[in-house]
C-alpha cells in the first residue's frame, strides 16, 4: 500500500468537506444578502452597477402559476387554443415558456408606450380565460459577471 497516497487522499477528502462547509456558509450568507439587496436595487431604480471589477445586476425571471388550481388552469389552457400545452396535466415548462414569450412582447410594447411593465399587464396580455386562471410573477435575483 503506497501509504503517501493513501494520506493525500484523506487529506484531501478532510479538505474536500471543510471546503463544502464553507460553500454552505457563504452560499447562505449570498441569500441573506440578495435579499436585503434586490430591494434596494429596486426601489433605487438601478439595474445594475460595478463593484470591485464585477457588474451585479437584477435578473428578472418571469414565473407563471395557477390563481387557485391546476384544473382551472388546464380547463383555460383548452378553451384558448392553447390545447398543445395540456395532456392529462399541463406542462408547467412549457407553459412557463410560453408565458415568458408573452412577457417580452409585453415588455417591448411597454417600453414603446411609455408604460410601466408589470405582472398584470403580462397576465393581460394572456389569451381568455388563461389569463383569468395564471398568476404573474416577477422574480428578482442579483447576479455579477465579470466587468
Amino acid at each position: 500500500m503506497n501509504m503517501d497516497q493513501l494520506k493525500e487522499f484523506v487529506s484531501l477528502e478532510t479538505r474536500k468537506r471543510e471546503l463544502d462547509s464553507e460553500l454552505k456558509a457563504i452560499a447562505a450568507r449570498i441569500d441573506d444578502l440578495e435579499e436585503a439587496l434586490v430591494p434596494q436595487f429596486l426601489n433605487d431604480g438601478i439595474a445594475s452597477m460595478k463593484v470591485d471589477g464585477r457588474t451585479v445586476y437584477i435578473a428578472q425571471d418571469v414565473q407563471a402559476g395557477p390563481v387557485n388550481d391546476r384544473a382551472e388552469v388546464i380547463g383555460a389552457l383548452k378553451q384558448s387554443e392553447l390545447g398543445q400545452y395540456v395532456s392529462e396535466n399541463y406542462n408547467t415548462q412549457s407553459l412557463r415558456a410560453y408565458v415568458r414569450e408573452v412577457a417580452d412582447e409585453v415588455r417591448l410594447l411597454c417600453q414603446q408606450q411609455n408604460r410601466l411593465f408589470s405582472e398584470e399587464e403580462v397576465r393581460a396580455a394572456l389569451p381568455p380565460p388563461l389569463c383569468d386562471a395564471v398568476k404573474i410573477t416577477f422574480v428578482h435575483s442579483l447576479r455579477s459577471r465579470k466587468a
